[in-house]
């Protein structure tokens, strides 16, 4: 294995600068066969043929027309040249190292499977991203939103969060990172996180899950096999009722006009995916909030409490 990184060992390979030992070491690695993959059809970034001595004939000739002129003349061509090699080059570079994202809209969910096998079910206003080759070099995700993870048997792997990293091996488990709130749920297996700015690690097994707020972690326990928001159904066990907005928003697109309610007010229930008027009633109606939805059902307004 090339202790180089990826990106150097592809320059010098598209260079052929790569040694007969270095070459026949390569053609070995588990990256040529990707590389080769991927370079099907780029031989139009190859150097051209050229002739060698007309080539030097004629820069002999420009040299000597140069000196018979005051000033000096310089032949702009094989910067020109160079620059375009480099160019196509950061351009092979850009397609191999560049990223692969999926994304969700506002009440969508969809469903992805990583190089590894392992199967991701994004929530609604969700984001996830990986390299788009080379995954056993590197085995790492990042996501933005929910996401529920159920991972294929031996196959390790990171989670990259704006919160911490979540690290893997053959579990099922759920991430919920949006705004201040993180959330992680194990289903099966173990799983661990550790914390960006306190660097702490909490291991987590079946029926686990902890909450970050502020740096400081709240643990719990679950009984449920999934997360709710797979069957279409978001749940809360005491939380603050902003939390509880947030996800309004983001399940039915809406806008929310608060004019004097206390969001932190705690709120225990569930609400589904599909009946706007019936969730308003579930939310507002046992807390004593009354709410205005506009005509055009964009627009929420929270009117305060006399």
């Amino acid at each position: 294995m090339f202790e180089e990184k990826d990106d150097t060992i592809l320059a010098r390979w598209l260079a052929r600068s790569l040694t007969p030992e270095e070459h026949s070491e390569f053609e070995q690695s588990s990256e040529f066969k990707d590389y080769q993959e991927i370079v099907k059809g780029l031989n139009r970034f190859e150097k051209p043929d050229f002739d060698k001595e007309a080539l030097r004939l004629k820069i002999k000739n420009q040299i000597g027309e140069s000196k018979s002129k005051k000033g000096k003349l310089i032949s702009l061509k094989p910067f020109l040249y160079i620059a375009s090699v480099a160019a196509s080059v950061i351009l092979i570079l850009g397609f191999f190292f560049n990223e692969v994202k999926y994304e969700t809209g506002f009440g969508q969910q969809l469903a992805v499977t990583l190089p590894n096998g392992t199967e991701v079910q994004l929530n609604a206003q969700s984001q996830l991203t990986h390299a788009r080759f080379f995954w056993k070099n590197n085995k790492k995700v990042n996501l933005q939103g929910e996401g529920y993870f159920n991972v294929e048997k031996g196959e390790g792997f990171t989670v990259a969060t704006s919160s911490g990293t979540v690290s893997v091996l053959g579990t099922q488990f759920n991430i919920k990172t949006r705004a201040n709130i993180f959330e992680l749920t194990c289903y099966q297996g173990k799983v661990q996180f550790e914390a960006i700015t306190t660097k702490e690690k909490t291991i987590l097994t079946k029926g686990n899950a902890i909450k970050l707020i502020e740096d400081v972690f709240e643990k719990g326990t679950i009984e449920n096999k999934s997360p709710s928001w797979i069957s279409g159904r978001s749940s809360f066990n005491n939380v603050p009722l902003s939390e509880v907005l947030n996800e309004l928003q983001i399940q039915y697109n809406i806008t929310i006009e608060n004019q004097g309610v206390d969001v932190s007010k705690r709120f225990t229930g569930s609400f589904t995916y599909n009946k706007l008027d019936m969730t308003l009633k579930i939310i507002f109606v046992p807390m004593g909030i009354e709410y205005e939805l506009t005509n055009n059902r964009k627009i929420l307004k929270l009117l305060s409490v006399p």
